[in-house]
């Protein structure tokens, strides 16, 4: 489709958006500087020692984890000699030719490359300058491993600025460092950032207006309580948690699973009620880690273990297992595993051994894929599951690792990393026979024998079908023709016959084995004799439907070769052909075949034998209970790490800084956080309040902290005492929270707003993954398209969209791909278009007619701005934009000075009148308005 365009309008509205996206140059430490210690040196001890000279273990007496440390020396004496590299048997040791003598050993990591042994080298020559470091403690003292206890509120200076017992702990934070914080953000900024945070979609201008409006008491937490019972929130705050939790839908090799498995959609709708409907986070981890052993007869719950089976890989056991273990510490504990997999943790105090042990809780899984109502192919539908399947496998240490060279002399039974407290309570779980027999299922039972009736149904149509053609039909009674006419009708009625000998199998078949597995509440005493002739009949019915299969199969072979005859006879092929004898000769072997399995291949069955099969897969009848042990320890409130590494998540995603750095491994290599007790004290209010994730929220963004302005103020006015000195100066990384930080609105967010602003979305919850090219077709929001290693909505990931693999953190880019799929993408263009549309009939209604005057161009730019950006237009803003329109207008009016431009597909034609088209480019230039995709 071709449309004219003005290539200066076009260029202006291509630079608005382009302009938005600006990098910031990062400075380099200028040459010639003494190396830092701190951020040159201790890095690569840490990489490369800290294993084996650290907190963590001595060898040789010696610890190279502080720097008064490694000037003591060790057991051989001093290691360093300041200003003297040469001397240093530090450097000596790790530029050793002889793989024997050079540290770090060889397999437990791989040499100093040639830089940093020259920075080590340099460091020493200059004197082995360090600032004072503490010593790091005892791992047993370390701060995460020591159990959750609510710290005190802290009394502080300001106590003005508090609105809850958060802010108390920030503004102690203010005093101790001589910050004050900004004021608060304007009541229209605040909206926008609540309502982005808590549902991932602005206000509407309605909402807007209606927020401005209300000056009552508590009209904000009023607004906070709305958007927190907005279905849309469990959508928002269910998209952070798959990201942690590494949702990934199936994918392969065209209909191959090789990762994940279908219909792994239901453990993302599990996850989005459950944060609907408010479920603890506890509950929510016992049910991803155990709810086939906690509840196994609830379908819902069980949806949660695709936690698990998200993991699972096909062409590898060991590596799905590894997944499981790796993720399931960083994601719910903020702790890395799989350096332990093949020796002792490096940097943790977790051995080899243990990572074994927590590879023996899940040992016996498996996944299976459960029938759901409505479908009988579970390659439709299904319901993806994990399970215990061989209860009995041993788990055995792989040495370095290894899955070729385990250590088979010693069984490795499960449990927890000791240094966390606490052990694991295993008891097996008993299931129900709805669980281990699920064909026993009420509505599985129901559904099969609905399908046998429909399919004898369907072969009594078809009988007469075949006896109304063979009537109708009068061939010669020798004739090929005839043969197969006659043969087609035999078939519908050995057909009949299989299908009424199905039905009857299946009665009888299930009535022997509902009696063998009672559900609970129906057993009842079983009459041996009654139970043995039930069984016999089912043995006998079983059989005649076989019977009746091979009977079945006979004829359609029958029936195949007497066509493949007549196909040659009627090409007047010959018979010796080598394609002919071919096929002849394959079809005649199956007949033989099936003839002597008909004629009595099978032993009759010997009395009291059943010789029939289960109706479906049984499963084992009792679980290890390990997971459900696992998922109680982790959630158990002496467990150190749970509920802080939750919080630490929730507060990222709230401030964009976490207020612990590295927020999937709470180990060693994280320092206390200056802000360690707010950490507590919200997860300690966590776990007080049922592990409502609901309450810290509110209590998050009612917090005077959450409210403030993500701007400093220019220059502090010296009359004013709203701000005493420059805490740009004080804190310029804001890691005290002296305001509000300024992030980029996630990928999820962009898209569904552009939608959203239309009046296109589609609120509709749940349901399959839907196809990940047709996200500018398909207006659902961006949660529920398919995304997966090798799949993922092309826009998305412009936007920083979630890596399937792992995504802790979203990175936040600013690249200019962003700028061009929000001017030229086929999506932004239609969008713009409808909403410039939507915004001239308010402006149309609320003047009675269309004015062409600058009043009205105001109206539309104020109703414009207050819409997409949530704000009123500035003075000098609204003068821009209103030249702005003014120009085009008139540009677009006079088709001679237009230059064609081609422009992608799009169903939403641009408008022919130049003030609609002229309001068009200004939503689009509005749209990439760096405001648009800024969370302030």
């Amino acid at each position: 489709m071709q449309h004219r365009y003005d290539r200066k309008a076009a260029v202006c509205c291509y630079a608005a958006g382009i302009t938005l996206f600006l990098f910031t140059a990062v400075p380099t430490p200028a040459r010639g500087e003494p190396v830092d210690y701190l951020g040159s040196v201790k890095p690569i001890l840490e990489t490369k020692c800290f294993a084996c000279h650290s907190a963590l273990k001595q060898e040789a007496g010696l610890r190279l984890d502080a720097a008064s440390l490694i000037l003591q020396g060790g057991d051989s004496g001093v290691v360093l000699e300041p200003g003297d590299a040469d001397a240093s048997s530090l450097l000596e040791r790790v530029t050793d030719t002889d793989s024997d003598q050079r540290m770090p050993p060889e397999g437990d990591g791989t040499p100093l490359n040639s830089e940093q042994v020259e920075t080590i080298r340099t460091w020493i020559n200059e004197g082995a300058i360090a600032p004072e470091e503490p010593i790091p403690s005892h791992p047993g003292e370390h701060w995460a491993y020591q159990k959750t206890v609510r710290p005190p509120v802290p009394a502080v200076q300001n106590p003005g600025w508090v609105s809850n017992a958060l802010d108390q702990f920030i503004a102690a934070s203010h005093d101790q460092v001589g910050l004050t914080p900004v004021p608060e953000a304007t009541p229209e900024v605040l909206l926008r950032r609540v309502y982005l945070n808590l549902i991932g979609l602005p206000p509407t201008h309605e909402q807007l207006i209606a927020f401005l409006n209300d000056k009552s008491p508590g009209a904000y937490e009023r607004e906070v309580d709305r958007l927190l019972d907005n279905p849309q929130y469990g959508e928002r705050w269910g998209r952070h948690w798959m990201d942690v939790w590494r949702y990934s839908d199936w994918s392969g090799f065209n209909q191959e699973v090789r990762y994940s498995q279908r219909h792994i959609w239901r453990w993302r709708d599990w996850i989005i009620e459950s944060f609907n409907n408010d479920k603890g986070y506890d509950r929510m981890i016992l049910e991803m880690l155990a709810a086939d052993e906690l509840c196994p007869d609830d379908e819902n719950a069980i949806r949660a273990t695709g936690f698990l089976v998200r993991n699972w890989y096909k062409f590898d056991r060991n590596v799905w297992l590894d997944d499981v273990i790796e993720h399931t510490g960083r994601a719910l504990l903020g702790v890395t595993m799989k350096c332990a997999k093949c020796h002792d943790h490096k940097y943790d105090p977790i051995s080899q051994a243990e990572y074994y042990r927590l590879r023996a809780v899940f040992e016996p899984c498996d996944v299976r894929t459960d029938r759901v109502l409505g479908e009988l192919e579970t390659s439709k539908d299904g319901l993806p599951r994990i399970y215990d399947a061989q209860l009995e496998t041993p788990t055995y240490l792989f040495e370095r690792g290894n899955p070729k060279q385990p250590d088979t002399s010693t069984k490795i039974d499960p449990g927890s990393p000791s240094v966390f407290g606490g052990t694991l309570d295993i008891q097996p779980v008993v299931l129900p026979v709805d669980s281990y027999y699920p064909s026993l299922r009420t509505f599985v039972s129901r559904e099969m024998i609905i399908a046998a009736k429909d399919a004898v149904h369907a072969a009594e149509v078809e009988v007469q079908v075949q006896e109304e053609k063979f009537s109708d039909r009068t061939p010669l009674p020798r004739s090929l023709e005839y043969k197969l006419q006659r043969e087609a009708l035999e078939l519908a009625h050995i057909q009949l016959d299989l299908a009424s000998a199905k039905l009857a199998s299946l009665e009888v078949r299930l009535d022997v084995e509902q009696m063998r597995h009672p559900t609970a509440g129906s057993e009842t005493s079983v009459d041996a004799t009654a139970l043995q002739e039930l069984t016999e009949a089912a043995g006998q019915a079983h059989r005649r439907a076989q019977e009746g299969e091979i009977a079945e199969q006979l004829l359609m072979t029958i029936q195949q070769l007497g066509a493949l005859r007549l196909d040659v006879f009627r090409k007047k092929n010959k018979y010796d052909t080598d394609d002919s004898k071919f096929e002849l000769r394959a079809a005649e072997k199956r007949l033989d075949k099936i003839k002597q399995l008909l004629e009595g291949k099978w032993e009759t069955p010997k009395e009291g034998v059943a010789s029939y099969g289960p109706l479906g897969k049984v499963y084992p009848r009792v679980s290890t209970g390990r997971r459900l042990a696992l998922a109680r320890w982790i959630t158990d409130r002496g467990n150190p790490l749970t509920a802080r590494v939750a919080i630490n998540h929730i507060w990222l995603r709230h401030f964009g800084r976490p207020l612990v750095e590295k927020i999937d491994d709470f180990g060693l290599r994280s320092p206390r956080p200056p802000l360690a007790d707010l950490l507590d004290y919200l997860a300690a209010e966590l776990m007080d309040n049922q592990w409502s994730m609901k309450h810290i929220h509110r209590m998050i963004v009612t917090s005077s902290v959450y409210r403030m302005r993500s701007a400093a103020l220019e220059v502090p006015d010296s009359s004013s005492s709203e701000i005493a000195g420059d805490p740009q100066s004080t804190d310029p990384d804001n890691k005290n929270f002296w305001r509000m930080n300024v992030r980029r609105a996630e990928a999820e967010t962009v898209r569904d707003t552009l939608l959203y602003l239309a009046g296109n979305l589609d609120l509709a919850q749940g349901g399959p993954q839907i196809d990940h090219h047709k996200g500018f077709v398909i207006p659902r929001r961006s949660i529920y398209f398919h995304h997966a290693r090798d799949s993922q909505m092309p826009f998305l990931n412009v936007f920083d969209a979630a890596n399937p693999r792992e995504c802790y953190r979203r990175q936040e880019t600013v690249r200019p791909q962003q700028a061009l799929a929000l001017v030229n993408s086929s999506l932004a263009l239609a969008q713009s278009r409808q909403v410039a549309f939507r915004l001239s009939e308010q402006v149309r209604l609320a003047g009675g007619h269309e004015n062409r005057g600058g009043s009205s161009h105001d109206h539309f730019i104020t109703l414009a701005l207050e819409t997409i950006l949530s704000r009123e237009p500035s003075a000098a803003e609204l003068t821009v934009c209103r030249e702005f329109l003014e120009f085009q207008a008139k540009q677009l009016s006079v088709p001679e000075r237009l230059t064609l431009l081609n422009e992608q597909a799009n169903d939403v034609a641009a408008a022919t009148d130049p003030v609609q088209r002229a309001r068009e480019n200004l939503v689009l230039v509005l749209i990439n308005h760096n405001d648009f995709v800024t969370i302030r």
